[in-house]
């Protein structure tokens, strides 16, 4: 779902592929717990509201997104406050961190229009694959043009 409508769509949101991700803005609090070092061959960075009706939708699926991709260290962002991450947590049993970042701000710092949205990093903090993500399908595809990149 959309927040931002921009021109060209939501295949524009996100920053560049092949560009290197921008530092983490200082002002994120998190709950949960980072991936150990070393354990990751990259990172996938889930972008949420707690206002998007698909958003909300694809919660239930994240747990077995993470299962079934082990090495990617994977972050939540959330415009929920703490308590609704706490919340979410406890429910889910999620183990990765759950970041409060608002709507601005994931534009800004991340180019971020569309929601839900995912950014897959590869393991020297490029961007390798990006896109609007409605289901644990449309992940794996995403997952696929990861890999079509570290091939390349």
């Amino acid at each position: 779902m959309s927040f931002n409508r921009k021109p060209g769509g939501s295949a524009d949101s996100g920053p560049p592929i092949g560009s290197m991700l921008s530092d983490l803005p200082p002002h994120i609090s998190n709950i949960g717990m980072p991936a150990e070092p070393g354990k990751s061959t990259g990172m996938v960075l889930l972008f949420v509201s707690t206002y998007c009706s698909h958003c909300i939708d694809l919660l239930p699926h994240i747990e077995a997104m993470t299962r079934r991709h082990p090495t990617f260290s994977f972050r939540l962002f959330s415009t929920g406050d703490e308590d609704d991450h706490r919340s979410m947590v406890d429910y889910f049993g999620w183990t990765f961190p759950v970041c409060s970042l608002d709507q601005s701000d994931m534009e800004a710092y991340f180019a971020v229009t569309y929601l839900p949205f995912a950014i897959l990093v590869d393991d020297l903090g490029k961007v390798a694959a990006k896109g609007v993500i409605y289901n644990a399908d449309e992940y794996e595809q995403l997952v696929k043009d990861y890999a079509r990149h570290a091939l390349a």
